[in-house]
């Protein structure tokens, strides 16, 4: 175990000279001076629930940015929502090969019209996305969750004109 700059990094014989006779009791420092063990950074470490909201919220960002014509957010929005992406891929590993074959089949083609700032290609892909995003909730047993687009932009971004 190997705490650098308030990082944490485990390295393949971790836990070899320590005390702790399982690893979720292994205590480390914290960036804010508190020591906690593993066992209970990973009990608050984020589900995919958590991670979900914010992908939504991007998601939904990205579509009212692209139909203003704000290509720049947008994009950003869709790049966002591939980064919170990895956190859940790296927290529910057993996902993270249906969250990263999502990406390639409708993200990066959503990428792709917002380089080319074609709304009509933006609002297609858009579109297969959210038939991949309820697809894949009910291929994972979570049927009961289906992405709608709100109705109207978002008033909860900041600085943002639409």
């Amino acid at each position: 175990m190997l705490v650098k700059s308030g990082f944490l990094v485990c390295l393949p014989f971790a836990g070899v000279g320590t005390n702790a006779k399982n690893m979720n009791d292994q205590v480390v420092p914290t960036k804010h001076n508190k020591h906690m063990t593993l066992g209970q950074i990973a009990d608050i470490t984020p589900g995919l629930g958590t991670v979900m909201i914010e992908y939504g919220h991007r998601f939904y960002v990205a579509y009212y940015a692209a139909k203003a014509g704000n290509w720049g957010l947008a994009g950003y929005e869709i790049k966002e929502q591939t980064e919170i992406q990895e956190v859940g891929e790296a927290t529910r590993p057993g996902h993270a090969e249906e969250l990263k074959a999502f990406e390639h089949a409708y993200l990066d083609p959503i990428q792709a019209a917002i380089k080319a700032k074609d709304w009509n290609a933006f609002s297609a892909r858009y579109a297969a996305a959210i038939e991949g995003c309820n697809g894949c909730h009910a291929g994972t047993g979570h049927g009961y969750i289906k992405y709608r687009l709100p109705t109207h932009a978002p008033e909860s971004v900041p600085s943002v004109v639409w």
